[in-house]
């Protein structure tokens, strides 16, 4: 099991919140589930840059390796007449090595103020995707009607500054044939189709799935071509699913490093999420078998273990460990991963390019598909591998 050794995910910060609910704000109860977007310094991206820091001069050095976007879902304390635990997005903007600039006093992104509309009970767990120069906000709108039916769905917004956002309502095509969310676009076409991951809520929990659809418009019509990734199932763990993390990284030639995250409950009903990582290789993409594009996966690569990412304050029935990718980019050596924890906080993490180099040439040469790493679960998959 020599692969455990050559892997290595850093929380940083100390693993506390790079961003937490502010007492005096509309946030003021949980900030979790980020996404992000790193703007290097570019003529282009240096006026997105000035819009987000009105007040700063781009010249300022804390500005000189550009910085990242980070939209949070914020939820606030109850307020009379609206519903309970109502999600709106947020903004706060860093350096790319994560040191905070500035940090917006108001929503971004708001839930319709129509009890019958799309989102009105919240805009939940967004992920960013800039395509040419227009960026592109996939988040789940939730609705529960005044019978006490309810609706999820994979929405989108749009923006030309990062600022200013136009809901297009819930995308148009057979993706939201049922419950759904966990949306994100590739940035880039396929074999001139634009590329959706998403995560149908049907049959049972455990049936939950990464499936793919493609569109010739990154705004829809988008055409379900069936599922990628299902969840690796676990000795420890009475059900699994999953659903795609961020936006994925292209490292060129159409291959992608892809986070995503596993949920699972155990027998107790409690839950944990953690973090894992898949390569995707598009030159092996065919909408009748997307799964063909999977080349390796590595489960648990980053597993709840800290105070911020276990025993949520959200008020769960049962406990709930959470580690929640949604957002990420690379900066110098490292992929960041910028992560909700335990419904309450915005963690982030790091992993070196040459680590992952390393053990993508090391799961090539054993033509292994997927392998565990956090400590936890390292004696069951031991036991599975010797039976």
């Amino acid at each position: 099991m020599k692969y455990y050794n050559s892997f290595r995910v850093t929380r940083l910060n100390e693993g506390k919140p790079i961003i937490q609910a502010d007492p005096d704000s509309w946030d003021n109860r949980f900030t979790f589930n980020p996404t992000a977007l790193y703007l290097e310094r570019s003529e282009k991206n240096d006026v997105l840059i000035k819009g987000l820091l009105d007040d700063m001069s781009i010249d300022d050095p804390i500005l000189k390796d550009g910085v990242v976007a980070i939209y949070y879902r914020g939820v606030p304390k109850d307020v009379e007449g609206l519903p309970s635990r109502r999600s709106s997005v947020g903004l706060a903007v860093f350096t790319p090595d994560l040191h905070i600039i500035k940090r917006f006093a108001y929503p971004i992104l708001k839930p319709t103020d129509d009890p019958m509309g799309y989102d009105y009970n919240g805009v939940e767990d967004q992920r960013i995707v800039r395509i040419e120069d227009r960026f592109y906000l996939t988040y789940c709108g939730f609705v529960v009607y005044p019978d006490s039916t309810s609706k999820a769905r994979v929405c989108l917004a749009v923006s030309d500054d990062l600022l200013n956002w136009e809901k297009l309502g819930p995308v148009e095509g057979d993706v939201n044939n049922w419950p759904n969310k966990n949306a994100v676009i590739l940035p880039y076409p396929v074999n001139g189709n634009y590329v959706m991951f998403h995560r149908p809520c049907r049959g049972k929990q455990s049936d939950y799935s990464i499936s793919l659809a493609i569109s010739d418009s990154p705004t829809g019509v988008w055409k379900d071509c069936g599922l990628v990734m299902k969840s690796v199932s676990h000795p420890r763990y009475t059900e699994s699913w999953n659903g795609m993390g961020s936006s994925p990284i292209h490292l060129g030639d159409n291959v992608y490093l892809a986070d995503y995250h596993a949920g699972n409950y155990l027998e107790s009903g409690e839950r944990d999420y953690f973090a894992n990582y898949a390569l995707l290789d598009f030159n092996k993409f065919d909408p009748a078998h997307p799964e063909r594009i999977v080349v390796w996966r590595i489960e648990a690569a980053l597993f709840p273990e800290t105070d911020y990412e276990m025993n949520s304050p959200w008020p769960h029935e049962k406990t709930l460990n959470c580690v929640f990718p949604c957002g990420s980019y690379v900066y110098k050596d490292d992929f960041y991963l910028i992560y909700g924890g335990a419904d309450a906080y915005v963690l982030a993490a790091k992993l070196n390019k040459n680590d992952l180099l390393q053990i993508h040439q090391e799961l090539l040469a054993s033509s292994k598909k997927h392998i565990w790493i956090a400590d936890c679960l390292r004696e069951y998959q031991l036991v599975s591998e010797a039976t």
